[in-house]
Order: C-alpha cells, then sequence, then structure tokens
C-alpha cells in the first residue's frame, strides 16, 4: 500500500466531487460521463440558501474542506502529542489558516466549523448545535481515513475523538468508525471487500443502534448496476431529501454522518478500482464530494490510482505538497 496514492486519491475524489457536490441524482446520471471535470455548483437548487456560498472563492479542481481536514488529522497524528480534541482543532486551524495564506480566502465547504472560523460562534456552540441533532453533519468520516492505519486497539478510540472534537454524538462516533475500519479492512488487513460491511458492523456495536441497524440493510442491497428507487431510499433516507437535512429538494444522499457511512460502505463493497468507485460515488448524486474523496482514496490505497483518467491526477490541486506530506505520514506508519 503507497499512501500516496491514498491521499491524492482523497484529494481527486474531493475536488471532482465538488464540481458536482448537492446535484439531483438524475441530473448526473444524465450530464456526467467522467470524461472532463463538471463544475455545476452554480446550478445547485439552493431555495432558501444563499447560492454564493458554493461558488464564492471556489476553482476548478481545488479540494474542499474534507481534504483540508484530513491533512489536519495527519498533521495531528505526525506532530506524536498526545491525541485530542484540543489537538485536532489546533492543527484544523493552521490548515485553514494555511489556505488564507495562500489564496487569500478561506476554502470552500466547512460547515457549521466555518462559524468558528470565521468567530460567529464557539467550537463549545457547535459541538451543542451538533450533538442536539438528531442526525447530525458528516465531517467526522469525511476526515477518518488516516485513523484506520493506527494499531488496531487504538483505532476506534481515536475515531471518537474526531468525532467529539467537532460532533460529539453516538452517530457520528459510529461513521467515524466506519470510515477508519473500512480503511483498516480493505489496505492494512487487505480483506475481501464483500464482508466489509459485517467487519464495520461489529465495531460499533453498542455505538448506535439506528446504524447498525441501517448496515444490515445495507449490506442486503444489489450492485449499484441494479439499483431502483427504493434502494435509494436505503441508502440516502427519503427522497428527495426533506429538511433538516441537507440539501432539501434533491435526490441523493444528505450532508448526513450516518449515511455518508453507509454509502462509504456500499461503494466500497461494490467497486474494484479507484474509479469505479468514484463513478459509484458520484452517481449517488446530493453531497457527493465527501463520499466520493473517501471511497476513491481507500481504493486508490487498494487498487493504485492508475486506473483513475490522467487529467484527473494532473490537475487536482497542491500535488507535490500532497506527495510530501504522504511520504512523512508512510514513515509513521511502516514505524509501528
Amino acid at each position: 500500500m503507497n499512501f500516496e496514492d491514498v491521499l491524492l486519491g482523497i484529494a481527486i475524489g474531493d475536488a471532482f466531487g465538488a464540481g458536482l457536490e448537492f446535484q439531483d441524482r438524475d441530473w448526473i446520471k444524465a450530464n456526467v460521463d467522467f470524461s472532463k471535470f463538471i463544475n455545476a455548483r452554480h446550478l445547485i437548487n439552493t431555495f432558501d440558501v444563499d447560492t454564493n456560498i458554493f461558488t464564492k472563492n471556489y476553482n476548478e479542481w481545488d479540494y474542499t474542506d474534507d481534504t483540508e481536514m484530513t491533512i489536519g488529522v495527519i498533521n495531528a497524528l505526525l506532530s506524536k502529542e498526545q491525541f485530542s480534541e484540543e489537538l485536532l482543532l489546533k492543527h484544523w486551524t493552521i490548515e485553514y489558516n494555511k489556505g488564507i495564506k495562500e489564496k487569500g480566502y478561506g476554502r470552500n465547504g466547512h460547515g457549521s466549523m466555518r462559524w468558528v472560523f470565521n468567530g460567529e460562534k464557539s467550537i463549545e456552540e457547535v459541538r451543542v448545535f451538533q450533538r442536539d441533532r438528531k442526525y447530525p453533519g458528516n465531517a467526522p468520516p469525511m476526515r477518518a481515513v488516516p485513523l484506520g492505519f493506527l494499531l488496531s486497539d487504538d483505532i476506534d478510540k481515536y475515531a471518537i475523538i474526531n468525532a467529539d472534537a467537532t460532533h460529539p454524538h453516538p452517530k457520528t462516533r459510529a461513521a467515524s468508525i466506519i470510515v477508519a475500519r473500512a480503511t483498516e479492512y480493505l489496505l492494512v488487513k487487505y480483506e475481501n471487500s464483500n464482508k466489509i460491511i459485517s467487519y464495520c458492523l461489529k465495531h460499533i456495536q453498542g455505538i448506535d443502534k439506528e446504524t447498525a441497524d441501517l448496515l444490515t440493510l445495507v449490506n442486503q442491497l444489489p450492485t449499484p448496476s441494479e439499483l431502483k428507487e427504493q434502494h435509494y431510499e436505503v441508502l440516502c433516507g427519503k427522497q428527495p431529501i426533506t429538511k433538516p437535512r441537507f440539501l432539501p429538494g434533491i435526490k441523493g444522499l444528505p450532508s448526513d454522518a450516518m449515511l455518508t457511512g453507509a454509502c462509504v460502505l456500499y461503494v466500497l463493497k461494490h467497486s474494484t478500482s479507484a474509479f469505479d468507485g468514484l463513478k459509484n460515488a458520484i452517481k449517488i448524486g446530493g453531497d457527493v464530494d465527501s463520499i466520493a474523496s473517501i471511497c476513491t482514496g481507500i481504493l486508490a490505497g487498494r487498487y493504485g490510482i492508475d486506473s483513475l483518467p490522467n487529467f484527473m491526477v494532473k490537475n487536482v490541486e497542491a500535488k507535490e505538497k500532497l506527495r510530501q506530506l504522504a511520504s512523512t505520514f508512510q514513515d509513521l506508519i511502516l514505524s509501528h
């Protein structure tokens, strides 16, 4: 396993998915053939949300908060300081401020963490907001891939810390564990993808029953080419998305930790290359940059990044920075 492939895959899935974020599943199937980058962010039907949050300071092939916060997790682990919510917040803030220094503005995305970075709310207020939601946001799973390379006995503990740093909720803890354990299962243990859901399911027993019940249903779904509307209701919840899940009115995956974890496992189970995983993730619709980022990263580590079209590898932002960071993190992994 080459962690450079993982990190580049994370950024590529994130960046390609960002152009199609919050597009309706049917629109994606009709308009995306994966032969070129498509920026449809100006077409997002935001209803009562300001469209500028999706288009302002956005450039094609930029990665978003998914990759930025994953880099923060990696740097927290590289620091060799005691892993904690405070350490993660420190490194997420450092990485966000680097983006401002380099670009002149904060990176696209960030959900409720934007309030913290902009000084609108404290981290304590954000934690209360996410803790009290029935279905909290999906930031914890989107940044959890590096945790799968820890010693197996540490993975669940660190994944919970990752969730509690911003979203202290049983569903985000479960989703963070799911992504970390999926990474371990495919890239460290190198096991058969057919049993990935069963493996992750046993690690969230006692964490969140609704998530566990959902994974049992997802494990019974047919292959992507055979999915029907009732199957998408299992993967994505009620379709079209309804409030308070985001973005209401479209068919696809909402910004939801539990459903993101379930969709990730479904895509990983049924994909045979990084490009296959990217396409399967994007075709779900909705919040596709997060699942595309996670799945493309893990599958690039499993099968190599060579299956991705060259234009994706060529154009993704900050390749050399990512390669250097990946090399340093690879050394940490090998030292365990």
